[in-house]
């Protein structure tokens, strides 16, 4: 079954709430470039797989030096990104062939859980998707101009990534136009008519966004070793 896996790493982002001249994927989790991390823990459970990873164009040195950090097995394919995510994933379903189930992953999510690997190949292929998600801890309320009402927060739940796809719906699906409303990779195969099957997530599978993210995700590395 593993060869016909294939890991997607979004990467193409500047990480502006960083607030470094770095973009937040090259930044280092404890000694290594965080976008290193996330494709070497990937490959832990999965080492068979593929690998397409999209960084800016302007990024290519950036990127040259962190590859360097992943383990030497590992064969890379890079894809250059777009203005937005949609053209970013697009660009690299040039290397996807038929009959693969795809997982597509924010390189700034270095905490994925092996078992949400395993469980959402698995789902995938059977039902052709699947998204792991968490539930709210917090309680929600939903904003109308200066009022605001209580939600039932058992009715939400947080997207997480990797999704996983078979290949054939993922390329149909980014064979539609751009819409605003695409803000992940389950939103643009929904619109093309696919169910969404949802996984159970891990909670620690965190997208780093702020210095305080990054400083958590090295305590969890540095505890879990």
């Amino acid at each position: 079954m593993n060869s016909n896996l294939h890991y997607i790493v979004v990467a193409g982002g500047s990480g502006k709430r960083m607030q470094t001249s770095v973009p937040k994927q090259y930044l280092l989790l404890g000694k290594i470039p965080l976008i290193a991390v996330t494709i070497n823990r990937l490959f832990e459970a999965f080492p068979e797989a593929k690998c397409t990873v999209v960084i800016a164009e302007k990024d290519q040195n950036h990127w040259n030096n962190a590859s360097r950090f992943i383990k030497p097995e590992i064969v890379v394919n890079v894809a250059f990104g777009g203005p937005e995510r949609f053209h970013s994933v697009k660009s690299a379903l040039g290397f996807v062939g038929p009959n693969e189930i795809v997982a597509i992953h924010d390189a700034v999510r270095p905490l994925v859980s092996t078992d949400v690997l395993k469980n959402g190949f698995r789902v995938a292929s059977n039902s052709g998707t699947a998204i792991p998600v968490v539930e709210l801890c917090e309680s929600l309320r939903e904003i109308d101009g200066a009022l605001s009402k209580h939600v039932d927060r058992s009715h939400y739940r947080l997207c997480q990534t990797p999704q996983f796809f078979k290949s054939e719906l993922l390329l149909n699906a980014y064979r539609q136009s751009y819409l605003h409303n695409f803000t992940d990779d389950a939103t643009v195969v929904e619109a093309a008519g696919h169910v969404i099957r949802l996984i159970e997530g891990n909670r620690e599978n965190i997208k780093i966004t702020t210095p305080a993210d990054l400083a958590f995700a090295e305590a969890l590395l540095t505890n879990t070793k």
